[in-house]
């Protein structure tokens, strides 16, 4: 991360050091809506500028959540040492984090000095003689977009507050956090709390803690994560990771759903912080509420989030680790079958239509439209379902992402589509996929 300098030093200490102060007075360790709102007011905030890994707002939001994890008498562990690197000494040198940094130049290649960067870990000991050693991870990422720039979905230059993607997840995770400090007595296995820097230019701080892990990987029961979990929506949860363990299924069917309507995804791998864990042969689940039209813009803020729904969704993921860290025995890992997570490989071609993840019907159904891309021009739009594209017929996201790959820019291509109860046709001319798409 950038050093700022004395003056604004302070100003950041001041910050961290009485908001966190008033914002734990005011919550509890039950889990509500009214929580939810106040830890998302500041990590949601203007101040935070959107969170981006290497700039101010993000050394913040890592400092706030220190805090919070200091509140609930969360412990830090000894922090395995990283190659050496005199740049990293004097990043942030306080309990709870783990330094790393990552080059981004893969990205810009203006970019000559490698971003610095921070997780931030808060350890509650189990206590079972047997099993404390052992641990479950639960996480989720902190930072977001800033101001814009490449990953995001619009043009404009302005806070990318990140409110859903991944507020939602870092409020989820200081909630938990906070509800097994009051509950540690019960805790059986050792739970790891970490929020992950870097997820957003490419998962570099979980595939970081991959590499210095603070307990070692053998002794993990499972990893947790929480990526986009504020926009509840027809009460629609989706959890992936499904197929990394046979006892998934059992865990989820010894669950009440309270209403909740369950969408599971065999997928261990996928574009968030579990897949370094399920590479390295841990079991993991996602849980994540979908996308929608607001992702990766600046319109993602916290007036959207469905807080009430938040509340609904980490009560199942409390009661999912109550199951998993109190399970006498290991979680038995599983490789998920090739042609559940194969990827299409690198393809040239953009469409601009969003999948809907949440669906689990026969064809890809389109949750939204990019403004101005092929899709929007050719006149797709948005809950269209594609059921062919060219002579290719698409059951799934692997069709359609294998599909891709068979076509170059420029090409016009024919999607069949069901909208409604009619299939219709619509000529799409392919665009040209970059960094940005």
């Amino acid at each position: 991360m950038k050093f700022y300098g004395f003056v604004s030093t302070l100003i950041c200490c001041a910050f961290i050091s009485i908001v966190p102060t008033l914002l734990f007075s005011q919550t509890r360790p039950a889990i509500t809506a009214h929580d939810l709102r106040l830890r998302m007011n500041i990590l949601a905030s203007d101040s935070l500028q959107g969170r981006r890994t290497g700039e101010q707002g993000c050394e913040k939001a890592a400092k706030y959540i220190a805090a919070e994890f200091k509140k609930f008498g969360l412990t830090s562990l000894p922090m395995p040492a990283p190659p050496p690197d005199n740049s990293l000494e004097m990043l942030l040198p306080f309990p709870y984090f783990q330094n790393y940094q990552f080059s981004e130049r893969q990205f810009d290649s203006t970019k000559k000095i490698k971003t610095r960067a921070v997780n931030i870990f808060g350890f509650l000991r189990g206590n079972d003689k047997k099993l404390r050693d052992e641990v479950v991870i639960i996480g989720a990422h902190y930072d977001h977009l800033g101001m814009g720039g490449m990953f995001a979905l619009d043009t404009v230059k302005a806070i990318h507050y990140g409110a859903d993607d991944n507020a939602s997840g870092t409020v989820g995770l200081l909630e938990l956090a906070e509800y097994y400090a009051k509950h540690r007595k019960s805790l059986k296995r050792s739970l790891l709390f970490i929020a992950f820097s870097g997820e957003e230019e490419g998962l570099f701080g979980s595939i970081n803690y991959i590499k210095y892990p603070l307990v070692s990987l053998e002794k993990t029961q499972a990893m947790i994560n929480m990526d986009m979990i504020g926009r509840l929506k027809d009460s629609v949860l989706i959890v992936e990771g499904m197929g990394s363990s046979p006892y998934w299924k059992l865990l989820m069917d010894s669950l009440k759903h309270n209403n909740l309507t369950m969408r599971y995804k065999p997928d261990g791998v996928g574009p968030s912080d579990h897949s370094p864990f399920y590479r390295k042969n841990i079991p993991v689940l996602f849980y994540f509420t979908g996308l929608h039209k607001d992702y990766h813009k600046a319109t993602d803020t916290k007036d959207k989030i469905n807080y009430e729904g938040e509340v609904q969704v980490l009560d199942l993921v409390r009661r999912s680790i109550d199951a998993i860290q109190s399970k006498p025995d290991r979680i038995p890992f599983t490789l998920v079958p090739e042609d559940t997570t194969k990827k299409a490989g690198v393809f040239k071609v953009y469409v601009g239509g969003v999948p809907d993840y949440g669906y689990d019907g026969e064809g890809l159904k389109i949750s939204d439209i990019t403004a101005g891309s092929p899709a929007d021009k050719a006149g797709l739009k948005a809950d269209d379902i594609v059921i062919q594209f060219a002579d290719i017929t698409i059951k799934n996201i692997y069709d359609y992402t294998g599909a891709l790959g068979k076509f170059k820019p420029d090409d016009v291509v024919d999607f069949r589509v069901k909208r409604g109860k009619e299939v219709i046709t619509v000529a799409v001319k392919l665009g040209k996929r970059s960094n940005a798409h």
